[in-house]
Protein backbone atom coordinates (compact mmCIF):
# COMPACT_ATOMS: atom_id res chain seq x y z
CA UNK A 1 0.00 0.00 0.00
CA UNK A 2 1.55 3.91 -0.56
CA UNK A 3 1.98 6.25 1.31
CA UNK A 4 2.02 9.84 1.04
CA UNK A 5 5.62 11.05 1.64
CA UNK A 6 9.15 13.11 0.81
CA UNK A 7 11.77 11.75 -1.16
CA UNK A 8 14.27 11.99 2.39
CA UNK A 9 11.23 9.93 4.20
CA UNK A 10 11.34 7.32 1.72
CA UNK A 11 15.47 7.27 2.31
CA UNK A 12 14.29 6.41 6.03
CA UNK A 13 11.58 3.94 5.88
CA UNK A 14 13.34 1.49 3.58
CA UNK A 15 16.58 1.41 5.76
CA UNK A 16 14.68 0.69 8.41
CA UNK A 17 12.98 -2.04 6.23
CA UNK A 18 16.10 -3.19 5.71
CA UNK A 19 16.68 -3.53 9.59
CA UNK A 20 19.46 -0.92 9.14
CA UNK A 21 19.65 0.59 12.77
CA UNK A 22 22.98 2.73 12.51
CA UNK A 23 23.78 5.22 9.99
CA UNK A 24 27.14 7.20 9.68
CA UNK A 25 27.02 11.03 8.18
CA UNK A 26 27.39 14.84 8.43
CA UNK A 27 24.01 16.79 7.78
CA UNK A 28 24.45 19.88 5.16
CA UNK A 29 21.70 21.73 3.67
CA UNK A 30 21.58 19.60 0.64
CA UNK A 31 20.41 16.43 3.15
CA UNK A 32 18.11 18.03 5.26
CA UNK A 33 15.06 16.42 4.30
CA UNK A 34 16.75 12.73 5.17
CA UNK A 35 18.19 14.45 8.64
CA UNK A 36 14.02 15.65 9.21
CA UNK A 37 12.90 12.12 8.63
CA UNK A 38 15.81 10.72 10.77
CA UNK A 39 14.55 12.88 13.80
CA UNK A 40 11.15 10.81 13.85
CA UNK A 41 12.66 7.36 13.80
CA UNK A 42 15.85 8.17 16.59
CA UNK A 43 14.45 5.17 18.43
CA UNK A 44 15.32 3.00 15.29
CA UNK A 45 18.07 4.22 13.70
CA UNK A 46 20.65 5.90 15.11
CA UNK A 47 22.91 8.13 13.83
CA UNK A 48 26.25 8.53 14.17
CA UNK A 49 27.67 12.32 13.14
CA UNK A 50 31.47 11.94 12.31
CA UNK A 51 33.59 14.93 12.11
CA UNK A 52 34.28 14.07 8.20
CA UNK A 53 32.70 12.67 5.20
CA UNK A 54 35.85 10.45 4.84
CA UNK A 55 35.95 9.33 8.61
CA UNK A 56 32.23 8.51 8.60
CA UNK A 57 33.01 6.43 5.05
CA UNK A 58 35.71 4.41 7.15
CA UNK A 59 33.78 3.99 10.13
CA UNK A 60 30.84 2.63 7.86
CA UNK A 61 33.48 0.09 6.70
CA UNK A 62 34.62 -0.39 10.16
CA UNK A 63 31.47 -1.07 10.99
CA UNK A 64 30.79 -3.39 8.21
CA UNK A 65 33.75 -5.29 8.12
CA UNK A 66 33.40 -6.29 11.98
CA UNK A 67 29.86 -7.33 11.60
CA UNK A 68 28.86 -8.41 7.97
CA UNK A 69 25.82 -5.50 8.08
CA UNK A 70 26.48 -3.04 5.29
CA UNK A 71 27.29 0.45 6.62
CA UNK A 72 25.25 3.46 5.32
CA UNK A 73 27.48 6.77 5.06
CA UNK A 74 25.03 9.54 4.22
CA UNK A 75 26.85 12.82 2.73
CA UNK A 76 26.05 15.91 0.95
CA UNK A 77 26.98 16.51 -2.98
CA UNK A 78 30.15 18.14 -3.89
CA UNK A 79 33.00 18.14 -1.39
CA UNK A 80 30.96 15.62 0.89
CA UNK A 81 31.18 13.13 -2.05
CA UNK A 82 34.58 13.40 -2.81
CA UNK A 83 35.53 13.69 1.08
CA UNK A 84 34.07 10.34 1.33
CA UNK A 85 35.54 8.99 -2.10
CA UNK A 86 38.73 8.03 -0.98
CA UNK A 87 37.09 5.69 2.21
CA UNK A 88 34.66 4.12 -0.69
CA UNK A 89 37.73 3.47 -2.44
CA UNK A 90 39.06 1.17 0.27
CA UNK A 91 35.94 -0.23 0.74
CA UNK A 92 35.62 -1.10 -2.93
CA UNK A 93 39.17 -2.37 -2.78
CA UNK A 94 38.61 -4.89 -0.22
CA UNK A 95 34.77 -5.72 -0.95
CA UNK A 96 33.18 -4.00 1.82
CA UNK A 97 29.46 -3.44 1.70
CA UNK A 98 28.55 0.58 2.21
CA UNK A 99 25.76 2.09 0.74
CA UNK A 100 26.75 5.91 0.24
CA UNK A 101 23.61 7.80 -0.48
CA UNK A 102 24.18 11.92 -1.79
CA UNK A 103 22.42 14.21 -2.38
CA UNK A 104 22.88 16.17 -5.61
CA UNK A 105 22.16 19.76 -6.73
CA UNK A 106 18.42 20.52 -7.85
CA UNK A 107 17.35 19.19 -11.09
CA UNK A 108 17.51 21.98 -13.08
CA UNK A 109 21.40 22.61 -12.27
CA UNK A 110 23.27 19.19 -12.31
CA UNK A 111 26.13 19.16 -14.32
CA UNK A 112 25.85 22.35 -15.79
CA UNK A 113 28.35 24.67 -14.12
CA UNK A 114 26.24 27.54 -13.41
CA UNK A 115 27.90 28.41 -10.18
CA UNK A 116 25.38 26.38 -7.19
CA UNK A 117 26.78 25.38 -4.04
CA UNK A 118 28.53 22.19 -4.05
CA UNK A 119 28.37 21.78 -7.61
CA UNK A 120 30.18 18.67 -9.24
CA UNK A 121 30.96 18.81 -13.16
CA UNK A 122 29.51 14.95 -12.79
CA UNK A 123 29.45 13.21 -9.65
CA UNK A 124 28.30 9.96 -10.77
CA UNK A 125 31.54 9.65 -13.40
CA UNK A 126 33.69 10.91 -10.19
CA UNK A 127 32.22 7.36 -8.10
CA UNK A 128 32.20 5.65 -11.32
CA UNK A 129 35.64 4.02 -10.40
CA UNK A 130 35.36 3.21 -6.72
CA UNK A 131 31.92 1.82 -6.68
CA UNK A 132 30.35 -1.51 -7.94
CA UNK A 133 27.63 0.93 -9.44
CA UNK A 134 25.91 3.94 -9.20
CA UNK A 135 22.79 5.43 -9.62
CA UNK A 136 21.20 8.94 -10.02
CA UNK A 137 17.32 8.88 -9.02
CA UNK A 138 15.24 10.98 -10.54
CA UNK A 139 11.72 10.10 -8.99
CA UNK A 140 11.38 9.83 -5.20
CA UNK A 141 9.28 6.73 -6.42
CA UNK A 142 12.52 5.24 -7.44
CA UNK A 143 14.05 5.39 -3.85
CA UNK A 144 12.69 2.05 -2.11
CA UNK A 145 13.77 -0.08 -5.43
CA UNK A 146 17.03 1.31 -5.45
CA UNK A 147 18.06 0.61 -1.53
CA UNK A 148 16.36 -2.56 -1.92
CA UNK A 149 18.78 -3.29 -4.84
CA UNK A 150 22.07 -2.60 -3.43
CA UNK A 151 20.92 -4.86 -0.24
CA UNK A 152 20.28 -7.85 -2.90
CA UNK A 153 23.64 -6.65 -4.19
CA UNK A 154 25.23 -7.00 -1.26
CA UNK A 155 23.81 -10.23 -0.61
CA UNK A 156 23.98 -12.19 -3.06
CA UNK A 157 27.59 -11.28 -5.30
CA UNK A 158 30.96 -9.57 -4.25
CA UNK A 159 29.61 -6.86 -1.35
CA UNK A 160 31.64 -4.12 -3.14
CA UNK A 161 30.27 -0.13 -2.15
CA UNK A 162 27.17 1.15 -3.63
CA UNK A 163 26.19 5.04 -4.69
CA UNK A 164 22.59 5.88 -4.84
CA UNK A 165 22.77 10.15 -5.60
CA UNK A 166 18.83 11.85 -5.22
CA UNK A 167 18.39 15.36 -6.13
CA UNK A 168 17.54 18.22 -3.09
CA UNK A 169 14.56 18.84 -4.86
CA UNK A 170 13.53 14.55 -5.21
CA UNK A 171 14.61 14.32 -1.84
CA UNK A 172 11.96 17.57 -1.06
CA UNK A 173 8.97 16.19 -3.14
CA UNK A 174 5.85 14.95 -1.70
CA UNK A 175 4.10 11.87 -3.21
CA UNK A 176 2.46 8.68 -2.74
CA UNK A 177 5.42 6.01 -2.40
CA UNK A 178 4.85 2.21 -2.20
CA UNK A 179 7.84 0.63 -0.12
CA UNK A 180 7.23 -2.65 -0.65
CA UNK A 181 9.27 -5.22 0.69
CA UNK A 182 12.94 -6.23 0.53
CA UNK A 183 14.32 -8.63 -2.36
CA UNK A 184 14.16 -11.99 -1.06
CA UNK A 185 17.76 -12.93 -1.57
CA UNK A 186 18.96 -16.00 -4.04
CA UNK A 187 22.16 -17.21 -3.05
CA UNK A 188 24.11 -18.66 -5.21
CA UNK A 189 24.08 -22.66 -5.24
CA UNK A 190 27.18 -24.60 -7.08
CA UNK A 191 26.80 -26.58 -9.91
CA UNK A 192 26.57 -30.34 -8.90
CA UNK A 193 28.59 -31.61 -11.53
CA UNK A 194 31.27 -29.00 -10.51
CA UNK A 195 30.92 -30.33 -7.16
CA UNK A 196 31.02 -33.98 -8.02
CA UNK A 197 34.40 -32.62 -9.97
CA UNK A 198 36.38 -30.99 -6.86
CA UNK A 199 34.96 -33.74 -4.60
CA UNK A 200 36.76 -36.60 -6.83
CA UNK A 201 40.14 -34.33 -7.62
CA UNK A 202 40.66 -33.72 -3.95
CA UNK A 203 39.90 -37.20 -3.10
CA UNK A 204 42.59 -37.87 -5.35
CA UNK A 205 45.33 -35.81 -4.20
CA UNK A 206 47.81 -36.60 -2.43
CA UNK A 207 49.13 -33.11 -0.52
CA UNK A 208 45.90 -31.13 -1.25
CA UNK A 209 45.95 -27.18 0.36
CA UNK A 210 43.16 -24.87 0.65
CA UNK A 211 43.57 -21.18 0.38
CA UNK A 212 40.75 -18.96 1.83
CA UNK A 213 40.04 -15.40 0.79
CA UNK A 214 37.45 -12.76 1.80
CA UNK A 215 34.62 -14.47 0.15
CA UNK A 216 34.88 -17.27 2.79
CA UNK A 217 34.52 -15.48 6.06
CA UNK A 218 30.63 -16.08 6.56
CA UNK A 219 31.42 -19.98 5.94
CA UNK A 220 33.89 -20.43 8.62
CA UNK A 221 31.88 -23.48 9.85
CA UNK A 222 31.71 -25.41 6.91
CA UNK A 223 35.22 -24.76 5.57
CA UNK A 224 36.81 -25.69 8.97
CA UNK A 225 34.44 -29.18 8.64
CA UNK A 226 36.06 -29.60 5.25
CA UNK A 227 39.64 -28.75 5.86
CA UNK A 228 39.19 -31.55 8.56
CA UNK A 229 37.38 -34.04 6.61
CA UNK A 230 40.01 -33.53 3.97
CA UNK A 231 42.92 -33.10 6.28
CA UNK A 232 44.12 -30.74 3.98
CA UNK A 233 46.48 -27.56 4.78
CA UNK A 234 44.87 -24.19 5.04
CA UNK A 235 46.42 -20.76 4.06
CA UNK A 236 44.50 -17.26 4.44
CA UNK A 237 44.68 -13.71 2.80
CA UNK A 238 44.86 -11.25 5.25
CA UNK A 239 41.20 -11.02 4.38
CA UNK A 240 40.48 -14.57 5.45
CA UNK A 241 42.24 -14.40 8.17
CA UNK A 242 40.49 -16.22 11.25
CA UNK A 243 37.91 -18.19 9.03
CA UNK A 244 40.01 -20.86 10.40
CA UNK A 245 41.05 -20.52 13.86
CA UNK A 246 44.90 -19.81 13.28
CA UNK A 247 45.94 -22.19 16.33
CA UNK A 248 44.50 -24.97 14.12
CA UNK A 249 46.88 -28.11 13.70
CA UNK A 250 46.22 -27.50 9.61
CA UNK A 251 46.01 -24.31 9.71
CA UNK A 252 49.37 -22.40 8.13
CA UNK A 253 47.85 -18.71 8.53
CA UNK A 254 47.93 -15.95 6.32
CA UNK A 255 51.37 -17.34 4.41
CA UNK A 256 51.59 -16.53 1.23
CA UNK A 257 54.11 -13.47 1.20
CA UNK A 258 56.38 -15.57 3.85
CA UNK A 259 59.42 -16.55 2.05
CA UNK A 260 59.90 -19.67 2.93
CA UNK A 261 55.98 -20.33 2.14
CA UNK A 262 57.03 -19.47 -2.00
CA UNK A 263 59.14 -22.37 -1.63
CA UNK A 264 57.22 -25.02 0.33
CA UNK A 265 53.89 -24.49 -2.17
CA UNK A 266 55.26 -26.48 -4.64
CA UNK A 267 55.39 -29.13 -2.73
CA UNK A 268 51.15 -29.27 -2.68
CA UNK A 269 49.71 -31.18 -5.57
CA UNK A 270 46.37 -29.33 -5.52
CA UNK A 271 45.01 -26.16 -4.59
CA UNK A 272 41.14 -25.72 -3.70
CA UNK A 273 41.25 -21.36 -3.44
CA UNK A 274 37.70 -20.21 -1.96
CA UNK A 275 36.34 -16.86 -2.32
CA UNK A 276 39.49 -14.68 -3.47
CA UNK A 277 40.97 -13.29 -6.73
CA UNK A 278 44.22 -13.88 -5.57
CA UNK A 279 45.68 -10.67 -6.28
CA UNK A 280 49.26 -9.10 -6.90
CA UNK A 281 49.74 -8.40 -2.99
CA UNK A 282 48.89 -12.69 -2.32
CA UNK A 283 50.61 -14.04 -5.26
CA UNK A 284 53.68 -11.57 -5.95
CA UNK A 285 52.29 -10.55 -9.02
CA UNK A 286 51.76 -13.31 -10.06
CA UNK A 287 55.00 -15.21 -9.90
CA UNK A 288 53.95 -17.59 -7.17
CA UNK A 289 54.55 -20.97 -8.52
CA UNK A 290 50.96 -22.24 -7.61
CA UNK A 291 50.07 -25.82 -7.46
CA UNK A 292 49.58 -28.05 -11.04
CA UNK A 293 45.68 -28.44 -10.27
CA UNK A 294 43.82 -25.42 -9.38
CA UNK A 295 39.84 -25.80 -8.34
CA UNK A 296 38.26 -22.46 -7.94
CA UNK A 297 35.45 -21.18 -6.43
CA UNK A 298 34.15 -17.44 -5.92
CA UNK A 299 31.26 -15.93 -6.14
CA UNK A 300 32.92 -13.99 -9.13
CA UNK A 301 35.62 -16.29 -10.48
CA UNK A 302 35.99 -14.83 -14.02
CA UNK A 303 37.71 -12.01 -12.14
CA UNK A 304 41.58 -14.52 -11.46
CA UNK A 305 44.10 -12.80 -12.69
CA UNK A 306 47.70 -12.73 -13.99
CA UNK A 307 47.03 -16.04 -16.02
CA UNK A 308 46.65 -18.70 -13.42
CA UNK A 309 44.22 -20.95 -15.23
CA UNK A 310 42.02 -23.14 -12.83
CA UNK A 311 41.07 -27.10 -13.30
CA UNK A 312 38.12 -26.25 -12.27
CA UNK A 313 35.51 -23.13 -11.77
CA UNK A 314 33.00 -22.67 -9.75
CA UNK A 315 30.61 -19.89 -9.45
CA UNK A 316 29.34 -20.09 -6.61
CA UNK A 317 28.50 -18.55 -2.43
CA UNK A 318 30.97 -20.08 -0.08
CA UNK A 319 28.66 -21.85 2.51
CA UNK A 320 26.80 -23.54 -0.10
CA UNK A 321 29.99 -24.68 -2.00
CA UNK A 322 31.07 -25.63 0.99
CA UNK A 323 28.24 -27.56 2.38
CA UNK A 324 27.90 -29.56 -0.94
CA UNK A 325 31.15 -30.57 -0.88
CA UNK A 326 31.30 -32.28 2.54
CA UNK A 327 28.39 -33.80 1.54
CA UNK A 328 29.91 -35.07 -1.65
CA UNK A 329 33.07 -36.41 0.00
CA UNK A 330 30.58 -37.93 3.37
CA UNK A 331 31.51 -42.01 2.87
CA UNK A 332 34.42 -41.32 0.03
CA UNK A 333 37.94 -42.88 0.87
CA UNK A 334 40.90 -40.45 0.98
CA UNK A 335 44.36 -41.31 0.65
CA UNK A 336 46.54 -42.06 3.58
CA UNK A 337 48.18 -38.54 4.37
CA UNK A 338 50.37 -39.79 7.52
CA UNK A 339 53.14 -38.37 6.06
CA UNK A 340 51.72 -35.20 4.46
CA UNK A 341 50.46 -34.51 7.41
CA UNK A 342 53.44 -34.55 9.30
CA UNK A 343 55.21 -32.23 6.81
CA UNK A 344 52.33 -29.50 6.97
CA UNK A 345 53.11 -29.97 10.67
CA UNK A 346 56.51 -29.35 10.45
CA UNK A 347 55.90 -26.70 7.88
CA UNK A 348 53.30 -24.94 10.68
CA UNK A 349 55.87 -25.13 13.01
CA UNK A 350 58.49 -23.31 10.86
CA UNK A 351 56.32 -20.49 9.75
CA UNK A 352 55.21 -19.76 13.18
CA UNK A 353 58.97 -19.31 14.17
CA UNK A 354 60.14 -17.52 10.70
CA UNK A 355 60.78 -14.32 11.96
CA UNK A 356 63.84 -13.71 14.33
CA UNK A 357 65.75 -10.50 13.44
CA UNK A 358 65.67 -7.95 16.89
CA UNK A 359 63.07 -5.96 15.07
CA UNK A 360 60.71 -8.52 14.38
CA UNK A 361 61.06 -9.55 17.88
CA UNK A 362 60.51 -5.82 19.01
CA UNK A 363 57.53 -6.03 16.36
CA UNK A 364 56.32 -9.68 17.67
CA UNK A 365 56.24 -8.50 21.41
CA UNK A 366 53.42 -5.63 20.32
CA UNK A 367 51.52 -8.14 18.68
CA UNK A 368 51.85 -10.53 21.44
CA UNK A 369 50.39 -7.70 24.10
CA UNK A 370 47.37 -7.26 21.51
CA UNK A 371 46.86 -10.77 20.90
CA UNK A 372 47.17 -11.39 25.09
CA UNK A 373 44.73 -8.85 25.93
CA UNK A 374 42.20 -8.95 22.97
CA UNK A 375 39.77 -12.39 23.67
CA UNK A 376 39.05 -14.72 20.36
CA UNK A 377 35.89 -12.67 19.17
CA UNK A 378 37.29 -9.37 19.89
CA UNK A 379 38.98 -6.89 16.87
CA UNK A 380 42.25 -5.34 16.28
CA UNK A 381 42.15 -2.77 13.36
CA UNK A 382 45.42 -2.42 11.68
CA UNK A 383 46.61 0.58 9.63
CA UNK A 384 49.10 0.67 6.76
CA UNK A 385 51.52 0.66 8.53
CA UNK A 386 55.00 -1.27 9.18
CA UNK A 387 54.06 -3.57 12.37
CA UNK A 388 50.75 -4.29 10.79
CA UNK A 389 52.19 -5.35 7.37
CA UNK A 390 53.80 -8.30 9.63
CA UNK A 391 50.89 -8.93 12.05
CA UNK A 392 48.81 -9.96 9.08
CA UNK A 393 51.43 -12.85 8.90
CA UNK A 394 52.16 -13.12 12.90
CA UNK A 395 48.82 -11.68 14.67
CA UNK A 396 47.12 -14.87 15.07
CA UNK A 397 43.34 -14.60 14.46
CA UNK A 398 40.81 -17.37 15.96
CA UNK A 399 37.12 -16.11 14.40
CA UNK A 400 36.84 -14.22 11.04
CA UNK A 401 36.10 -10.28 11.34
CA UNK A 402 38.51 -10.07 13.99
CA UNK A 403 41.59 -8.93 12.25
CA UNK A 404 40.54 -5.74 9.69
CA UNK A 405 43.10 -4.47 7.06
CA UNK A 406 42.98 -2.13 4.52
CA UNK A 407 44.98 -4.28 2.19
CA UNK A 408 44.14 -3.45 -1.58
CA UNK A 409 43.91 0.79 -1.58
CA UNK A 410 46.33 1.09 1.61
CA UNK A 411 44.77 4.08 2.53
CA UNK A 412 46.39 5.91 5.64
CA UNK A 413 44.65 6.74 8.94
CA UNK A 414 41.79 3.80 8.29
CA UNK A 415 42.45 1.88 11.33
CA UNK A 416 41.27 5.02 14.17
CA UNK A 417 37.45 5.51 12.55
CA UNK A 418 37.43 1.77 11.52
CA UNK A 419 38.10 0.58 14.87
CA UNK A 420 35.12 3.15 16.13
CA UNK A 421 32.88 1.76 14.02
CA UNK A 422 33.49 -1.36 14.77
CA UNK A 423 33.09 -0.74 18.16
CA UNK A 424 30.11 0.78 17.45
CA UNK A 425 28.77 -2.74 15.38
CA UNK A 426 29.81 -4.86 18.25
CA UNK A 427 29.48 -2.75 21.40
CA UNK A 428 30.03 -5.97 23.46
CA UNK A 429 33.49 -7.11 22.19
CA UNK A 430 36.88 -5.18 22.87
CA UNK A 431 38.14 -3.27 19.77
CA UNK A 432 41.80 -2.09 19.35
CA UNK A 433 43.53 0.12 16.73
CA UNK A 434 46.92 -0.09 16.00
CA UNK A 435 48.55 2.90 13.70
CA UNK A 436 51.44 4.67 12.86
CA UNK A 437 52.04 8.22 13.83
CA UNK A 438 52.29 9.57 10.33
CA UNK A 439 49.09 7.67 9.50
CA UNK A 440 47.10 8.15 13.00
CA UNK A 441 47.02 12.25 11.85
CA UNK A 442 44.88 11.39 8.63
CA UNK A 443 41.82 10.84 10.49
CA UNK A 444 42.48 11.95 13.97
CA UNK A 445 39.89 14.43 13.98
CA UNK A 446 37.68 11.08 14.75
CA UNK A 447 38.90 11.33 18.25
CA UNK A 448 35.72 13.65 18.55
CA UNK A 449 33.63 10.98 17.71
CA UNK A 450 34.77 8.53 20.03
CA UNK A 451 34.84 10.99 22.76
CA UNK A 452 31.22 12.27 21.81
CA UNK A 453 30.47 8.37 21.80
CA UNK A 454 31.87 7.01 24.72
CA UNK A 455 34.08 4.73 22.93
CA UNK A 456 35.90 3.19 24.99
CA UNK A 457 38.62 1.82 22.26
CA UNK A 458 42.27 2.14 22.31
CA UNK A 459 43.82 3.24 19.59
CA UNK A 460 47.88 2.16 19.83
CA UNK A 461 50.29 4.50 17.62
CA UNK A 462 53.62 3.34 16.89
CA UNK A 463 55.92 6.58 16.87
CA UNK A 464 58.92 6.57 15.38
CA UNK A 465 58.83 10.34 14.19
CA UNK A 466 58.64 9.39 10.08
CA UNK A 467 56.41 7.92 7.00
CA UNK A 468 58.38 4.88 7.84
CA UNK A 469 57.91 2.44 5.05
CA UNK A 470 58.41 5.33 2.72
CA UNK A 471 61.66 6.31 4.28
CA UNK A 472 62.90 2.62 4.45
CA UNK A 473 61.97 2.35 0.95
CA UNK A 474 63.80 5.28 -0.30
CA UNK A 475 66.44 4.68 1.39
CA UNK A 476 66.73 1.34 0.09
CA UNK A 477 65.91 2.17 -4.07
CA UNK A 478 68.38 5.28 -3.59
CA UNK A 479 70.53 5.40 -0.48
CA UNK A 480 68.89 8.97 0.48
CA UNK A 481 65.20 10.21 1.77
CA UNK A 482 63.27 13.36 1.80
CA UNK A 483 59.78 14.46 2.69
CA UNK A 484 59.73 11.59 5.56
CA UNK A 485 60.59 13.33 8.58
CA UNK A 486 57.40 14.51 10.54
CA UNK A 487 56.66 16.30 13.37
CA UNK A 488 54.40 15.13 15.87
CA UNK A 489 52.33 16.37 18.62
CA UNK A 490 52.22 15.49 22.32
CA UNK A 491 50.01 12.59 21.69
CA UNK A 492 49.15 12.47 25.11
CA UNK A 493 48.27 15.62 25.26
CA UNK A 494 46.65 15.66 21.84
CA UNK A 495 44.42 13.57 23.64
CA UNK A 496 43.65 14.99 26.48
CA UNK A 497 42.64 18.42 24.41
CA UNK A 498 39.80 16.19 23.08
CA UNK A 499 38.31 14.93 26.22
CA UNK A 500 40.46 11.67 25.95
CA UNK A 501 42.38 9.51 27.69
CA UNK A 502 46.28 10.16 26.52
CA UNK A 503 49.50 7.52 27.72
CA UNK A 504 53.06 6.62 26.67
CA UNK A 505 54.03 2.91 27.28
CA UNK A 506 57.88 2.82 26.59
CA UNK A 507 57.58 -0.76 26.97
CA UNK A 508 55.63 -3.93 26.95
CA UNK A 509 54.33 -4.13 30.10
CA UNK A 510 53.34 -0.61 30.52
CA UNK A 511 51.69 -1.34 27.19
CA UNK A 512 49.95 -4.24 28.42
CA UNK A 513 49.06 -2.32 31.78
CA UNK A 514 47.58 1.11 29.37
CA UNK A 515 45.19 -1.49 26.95
CA UNK A 516 43.76 -3.08 30.09
CA UNK A 517 42.93 0.16 31.62
CA UNK A 518 41.80 1.62 27.85
CA UNK A 519 38.81 -1.31 27.63
CA UNK A 520 37.35 -0.15 30.65
CA UNK A 521 37.21 3.61 30.40
CA UNK A 522 34.34 5.85 29.92
CA UNK A 523 35.72 6.82 26.23
CA UNK A 524 38.49 6.57 24.07
CA UNK A 525 42.28 6.34 24.55
CA UNK A 526 45.47 7.10 23.13
CA UNK A 527 48.44 5.16 23.88
CA UNK A 528 51.75 6.51 22.72
CA UNK A 529 54.65 3.77 21.88
CA UNK A 530 57.98 4.85 20.71
CA UNK A 531 59.47 2.09 18.31
CA UNK A 532 62.55 1.58 15.88
CA UNK A 533 61.34 0.04 13.26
Amino acid sequence: MSERMTGGRAVVETLLRENVDTAFGIPGVHTLEIYEALCDKQDQLKHIVSRHEGGGGFMSDGYARASGIPGINLVITGPGVTNAATAIGQAFSDSSPLLLISSQNHSRYMDKDMGELHQMKDQLAHMYGCTAWNRRLDDPRDIPGAIFDAFDYFRTRRPRPVHLEIPTDVLEREVDIEIGDPVEPLFLAPDPTDVTRAARLLAESERPLVWLGGGAKDAAEEITRLIERLDAAVMTTSAGKGVVSEDHSLCLGNCGRSPLMQEEIAYFDTVLIIGSELGVAETQGGTLDLPDTIIWADLEPWEQKYGYTSDLTIRSDAELFARALLAELEGVTLPDRTSYLERVAGLRESLLNEYTSPVCREMAAIVGVLRDVLGPDDVLVGDMTTLCYRASRIYPAYRPRTYLFPQGFGTLGWSTPAAYGAKIALPDRRVAALSGDGGFLFASQELATAVKYNLPVPVVILNNEHYGVVAKTMESKYGRTIGTDIHNPDFVAYAEAFGARGMRADDVQTLRTALEDAFVADGPTLIDVPVSF
